[in-house]
């Protein structure tokens, strides 16, 4: 009997964390492009939709960032009921537990003789108040050589980047935004992105959960020995 009371005080500690969890997390954005449009992106630091081409390449709807300068284009936002705002507000709470992630894919056949030496993707994230951070290291660095930029190819993949790993740190604030670089050399280059996400990180959550369930169990299981 006092095994499964053990039991059962477990199974509430394990479903008044996932209550406690679930509350920390608001809803995560993802950036699909599905309805051909942008979905808002601005120009690096506007606030007005910059109307991006959007096109099905790859079998996807991707949103097409020619390369202009190093920040090229972001999604900003002070609604406090826009999903990305809550996703920005919950990696500023718990960075440790957020993924900014996006789906690259560049067509080099486009870029001629203007394709460049070099080219580095990465993202960035600024406040209202002022804060500025950006990311494009190792490991999580995505750059492509001469050799790549002029193969005729596609280049494409998957980056991932933990919010605390790469040291963003934001404050709480009334706004955020996310952003792109594209840092290279090549006046035709230009980049596809896809399902550009700030979401939070199941892993750890769920290994948290679990460990809750399994301390309880301890703790019951030495009880009924003694």
């Amino acid at each position: 009997m006092r095994f499964r009371l053990c039991g059962l005080a477990a199974t509430a500690v394990v479903l008044l964390g996932t209550s406690q969890l679930l509350a920390q997390f608001p809803a995560s954005k993802t950036f699909t492009f599905d309805d051909g449009t942008d979905d808002g992106w601005s120009t690096a630091f506007g606030t007005a939709d910059a109307g991006w081409t959007v096109a099905n390449v790859g079998g996807s709807n991707r949103m097409l960032i020619p390369r202009s300068g190093f920040q090229d284009a972001g999604y900003a936002s002070g609604n406090a009921v826009d999903p990305f705002f809550q996703a920005m507000v919950g990696a500023a709470q718990v960075p440790a537990l957020y993924n900014i992630s996006y789906d690259y894919y560049i067509d080099t056949s486009t870029f001629g003789a203007n394709a460049g030496t070099f080219l580095q993707l990465g993202v960035y994230v600024n406040t209202g108040g002022g804060y500025y951070a950006q990311d494009f290291s190792t490991p999580n660095e995505v750059a492509f050589s001469q050799a790549q930029l002029t193969s005729g190819g596609i280049l494409s993949g998957h980056v991932s980047v933990n919010v605390a790993a790469v040291g963003f740190a934001m404050p709480a604030d009334t706004f955020y935004r996310l952003g792109l670089i594209e840092n290279g050399n090549g006046s035709a280059q230009a980049v596809y992105y896809d399902n550009i996400s700030v979401s939070p990180v199941p892993e750890p959550c769920t290994l948290v959960l679990g460990a809750l369930g399994g301390l309880s169990l301890l703790v019951c299981h030495h009880r009924r020995k003694n």
